[in-house]
């Protein structure tokens, strides 16, 4: 019995200092107040998706789909399912005034190009969907109309997710070839173009409400290889570090760790012989690239050469994800072939990323519920540097299904309520059940 619940993939204030940069200045004189061009809220755009993706609700959300454990402090409660308001009203807020409100603030401006306008509306697109993905029902249609809806309507998930793609669908219709180093917003980002990123990000959210066919269809014109990936630069300045690092590193160390993690466990060769749906003696090399033993913990990897080094890139939609959309869509509309050309060009990319072999990583001969099910440990392994959802996984006797969800459903929305815990936003709950966990999903 799987159940999802729906968090967000933000990243916190560690990215708020490097904006200053964009706007600074512009209004030390309130006798001569400036309103940023769109020019310079681009960039701050672009800041907001950084901190959607990679900071304070990665974090969170590796923790609850148990790919990384909470080690100390406030770090710990999140092992049991026990946060508090404190800790998602900053990254809803910040998801919607920095990045949504600004790139509104883009769209509506008559002296923006179409280039300007359409990278707005693709991050735009993409805060909206995965807001949907990771709270629910969240605002949509009245949202950052303050001054006509001072409390905007709460939109329903699947209605926010069809309309942030027609939002990233309009927006690749606005930048044509225009690529992501072409300095639009500064050199945050790197990838190939908007329009390949674009679309996949719309094949993620395709993907997401079942629409096999949409998923499809935009990630075959999405990211075509690795070098094209979109992902956030950083550097060693303190103010441009990669976030995971500055967190775990620069500023609350030991609180972030992964002892005992599903994913440690998972790619650990000496502890998941016989467990792994896809044999892969090579793993060594991907474990050691996302963790390091310090003491008696298990870290994630901070050192150079690490997943979360000071200066590692960090991805927000790669080739990898792309070719786990199109293995996974083409295997649920039964195109098994289809589906084991796609995986099998992800183990390829792996023994190219980690300097092995087919011995390593080799290829699938799978089929149906077999190949669903190593496409989706693949994606396990990739949610890693890319939080959507977080699930718990519960096993009980068939006799006891509808009992066993209605506590569970219970517990967890409780939380919302209770005298210790409150918050903000709703706490949705989504419970899916079957014979074996690829069933479930």
């Amino acid at each position: 019995m799987k159940i999802n619940k729906l968090f967000l993939t933000i990243f916190a204030a560690a990215a708020v200092a490097s904006c200053e940069s964009y706007t600074e200045g512009l209004n030390d004189d309130p006798n001569a107040f400036t309103v940023a061009s769109s020019d310079l809220l681009i960039g701050q755009v672009q800041l907001a998706l950084m901190q959607h993706m990679e900071s304070n609700n990665a974090r969170y959300a590796g923790v609850f789909a148990n790919t990384m454990t909470g080690g100390d402090r406030q770090y710990l409660t999140l092992n049991t399912y026990s946060p508090n308001r404190g800790n998602y009203n900053d990254m809803w807020g910040d998801s919607y005034l920095s990045g949504i409100n600004n790139a509104q603030l883009i769209i509506n401006d008559d002296n923006a190009g179409d280039v300007i306008k359409g990278i707005a509306k693709i991050v735009q697109g993409t805060l909206f969907a995965d807001l949907a993905l990771l709270y629910g029902d969240v605002p949509f249609s009245e949202a950052v109309q303050p001054n006509d809806y001072p409390t905007p309507a709460y939109d329903g998930q699947a209605a926010v997710v069809d309309g942030a793609i027609a939002l990233i669908e309009q927006g690749i219709a606005q930048v044509g070839a225009t690529t992501i180093s072409a300095g639009f917003g500064g050199n945050r980002l790197a990838g190939s173009t908007w329009a390949a990123a674009g679309h996949t990000l719309a094949a993620r959210y395709a993907l997401s409400k079942g629409d096999y066919s949409g998923a499809i269809s935009h990630a075959n014109q999405g990211i075509a290889s690795s070098a094209g990936n979109l992902v956030s630069l950083h550097g060693t300045s303190p103010e441009n570090r990669n976030l995971f690092y500055q967190f775990i590193v620069d500023e609350r160390q030991d609180y972030l760790v992964a002892t005992d993690s599903h994913l440690v466990h998972l790619l650990d060769a000496d502890a998941s012989n016989g467990t792994r749906r896809l044999a892969t003696p090579g793993q060594a090399a991907q474990y050691n690239s996302y963790f390091e033993t310090v003491g008696a913990e298990v870290a994630l990897r901070t050192s150079d050469g690490g997943r979360f080094a000071m200066t590692a890139s960090f991805p927000l939609a790669s080739y990898v994800e792309n070719q786990l959309i199109l293995a996974e869509a083409k295997q649920r509309t039964n195109d098994d072939n289809g589906a084991r050309a796609h995986l099998n060009n992800v183990r390829a990319e792996f023994r190219a990323m980690y300097n092995s072999d087919t011995t390593g990583f080799p290829d699938s001969a799978a089929s149906g519920n077999d190949l669903l099910l190593q496409i989706l440990e693949e994606k396990k392994k990739a949610k890693m540097l890319l939080q959507i959802h977080d699930e718990l996984i519960f096993e009980s006797a068939k006799k006891n299904e509808t009992e066993v969800k209605k506590i569970v459903k219970d517990a967890m929305t409780s939380v919302s309520s209770s005298e210790h815990h409150m918050f903000s936003i709703p706490l949705e709950v989504s419970i899916n059940s079957g014979n074996n966990w690829g069933e479930a999903h």
